[in-house]
């Protein structure tokens, strides 16, 4: 900030502007639950949310992006906002920064940050939305939620309608499998011996997959298990969720040799070389990128086929990614997104590893 201005000064003059910009406005309820009224269309936003932004980019919007978190503005994949300002981290950004910046609306994830973002900025005038875009149970509305406030409805409409096509059709094919014929599914999020349950995104794509989630039931959303339950629930299929911050996964490339090491070592743990997603090589890597998120459904496709290879033989995972970045975002496909590659109805396996 320069010199002699204080964050008070700044805020009082956007909040005397905001005051007299009278404009159309239009109501929407946030990831919070939250009645808002905000500009229609907004713009000039800072966004931290880095799923919002990504919607926001799809529909066309990314003019009225004035600021973003310092992941956004590094993300290769999101590069066309890569000369935003960084306003920091999206769970504890500048509040000067922003303010500097005179949005109408930051848009932040449901519960992160906490209520000092509101508290810091909606004294100057500043509206914070709070717009997951990484639940795929809320997507469709988070969606039509952003359209609204960018005045891009119909765009937005467009996009919801590629969604409902690929769920509805999964959806149609999965009734046709008995519930007693339903996979069993050990899902590992980030940390090892993490699982996810009712509440947490993981948990929602592998239901929307199919699988029946052997942690569902825990009481928390991501509940801590050991080596040894795990066995004994001896699930069917293993889905690891990898982090692009951790090994290089997701859009530009993936490390193969990372990968490959990293599958080895969970079917190495101890006593899994009994578990019959083991024994039959249904061990499956998945990128954090389509893991959860606005293309959700790409690893809701990958995951339906790993389950049910023979319900989902002409189902094309890659093809719906492809198509999703070239009509939405204007992208090239490039990258790895999840591992093995798909390649038939099993992975084989090498003795589970070893």
């Amino acid at each position: 900030m320069r010199s002699g201005t204080s964050w008070s000064s700044i805020a009082a003059v956007l909040l005397a502007f905001s005051l007299g910009d009278a404009r159309e406005t239009v109501t929407i309820v946030d990831s919070a639950g939250r009645k808002l009224q905000v500009p229609r269309p907004v713009r000039r936003m800072v966004v931290l949310n880095t799923d919002a932004a990504e919607v926001i980019c799809a529909l066309g919007g990314e003019e009225a992006i004035v600021g973003v978190s310092e992941f956004v503005a590094e993300s290769e994949f999101l590069r066309k906002l890569g000369d935003r300002s960084s306003v920091g981290r999206w769970n504890s950004p500048s509040y000067e920064r922003i303010v500097e910046l005179e949005p109408e609306v930051v848009i932040a994830y449901g519960r992160h940050p906490g209520g000092e973002l509101e508290e810091k900025l909606e004294p100057a005038g500043i509206k914070v939305a709070r717009i997951d875009c990484y639940k795929i149970g809320t997507l469709l509305q988070d969606v039509e939620v952003l359209g609204r406030m960018l005045g891009r409805e119909e765009e937005a409409e467009e996009l919801i309608g590629f969604y409902r096509k690929y769920l509805k059709m999964i959806k149609q094919r999965l009734e046709r499998i008995r519930p007693e014929d339903r996979i069993r599914v050990y899902v590992e999020s980030y940390t090892e011996l993490t699982s996810v349950a009712e509440g947490s995104g993981g948990h929602e794509i592998c239901s929307e997959a199919g699988g029946i989630n052997i942690a569902g039931g825990e009481p928390v959303p991501y509940p801590k298990v050991s080596p040894e339950w795990v066995l004994e629930q001896n699930p069917q299929v293993i889905v690891k969720a990898v982090s692009s911050s951790s090994v290089p996964f997701g859009y530009g490339g993936g490390d193969v040799e990372m990968l490959e090491a990293l599958r080895r070592d969970i079917m190495n743990r101890p006593g899994w070389e009994e578990m019959d997603a083991v024994r039959k090589g249904r061990v499956y890597l998945i990128s954090s990128e389509i893991w959860a998120g606005p293309r959700a459904v790409v690893g809701i496709a990958y995951m339906a086929k790993w389950f049910y290879p023979e319900v989902f033989e002409d189902l094309d995972p890659e093809a719906i990614h492809r198509e999703y970045l070239e009509r939405f975002l204007g992208l090239e496909y490039k990258g790895a997104f999840v591992w093995p590659e798909w390649s038939g109805k099993s992975t084989p396996s090498s003795s589970s590893g070893r």
